[in-house]
């Protein structure tokens, strides 16, 4: 088992080198389950292996029935990170955007009642048992996804902690992420989490995500060198 582990990561950053490089361009075919077979000496399922990983990394795209390609990667967007007054409004705008705001809002999930995930919990310093509203909605900018809002607020009372606080991390997209944003399970996505906890009125976490491909997150410092 640990040698075919080995194996399918083998072949599979041999491919994304190749891909890297420009060996494989995008929309090129890559060589067939059997040529590539012969190419790395491995079995079939190390090869399907890799090309699992690569379809879930955003770098290969499957064609039922026609083989799989290098996917063409778009440039990154830039989305601006600002400060909203309205607190309806996402943390960032699109830069090529003339206002920059985003008019097409769907409503993935209404505000619903549910207890604190871990993460929630640990960022406003309450139990896993207090009760979070959450709501999802997702911006549109010419009929594509942009970015991905879910918004946690306390349900009732305080958090002891205060003051407000933002982080950028990446991780593989989750499957209702992946469907929302039109990407790939498993594809990078940039995560931006803001935690609010105000010294007056009810914390809250807002998580923003989107495609790492496809978007930069843009942050503008208020003030620098002279």
């Amino acid at each position: 088992m640990a040698r075919r582990t080995t194996a399918y990561r083998r072949v599979a950053q041999e491919l994304r080198d190749q891909i890297g490089d420009g060996t494989l361009k995008p929309n090129d075919r890559i060589p067939s389950l059997t040529e590539l077979q012969e190419t790395f000496g491995v079995s079939d399922t190390v090869i399907l292996e890799a090309r699992k990983v690569l379809v879930a990394e955003g770098l290969l795209i499957a064609r039922t029935g026609d083989g799989t390609y290098v996917r063409e990667r778009p440039e990154p967007q830039r989305l601006v990170h600002h400060a909203p007054d309205d607190p309806e409004e996402p943390l960032f705008r699109l830069e090529a955007a003339e206002s920059g705001l985003f008019p097409d809002i769907v409503e993935v999930e209404a505000e619903t009642t549910v207890p604190a995930p871990a993460a929630v919990a640990r960022w406003l310093d309450v139990k896993t048992s207090r009760k979070v509203k959450r709501r999802v909605r997702l911006f549109r900018h010419d009929e594509m996804p942009v970015q991905l809002l879910t918004v946690y607020t306390l349900a009732s009372g305080k958090t002891d902690a205060s003051g407000v606080e933002e982080q950028v991390t990446s991780r593989p997209a989750l499957d209702t992420e992946a469907r929302a944003l039109e990407g790939v399970v498993g594809q990078p996505v940039t995560v931006a989490t803001r935690i609010e906890r105000p010294a007056a009125g009810r914390a809250r976490v807002l998580e923003t995500v989107v495609l790492a491909e496809r978007y930069t997150l843009v942050y503008r410092p208020t003030s620098g060198p002279a």
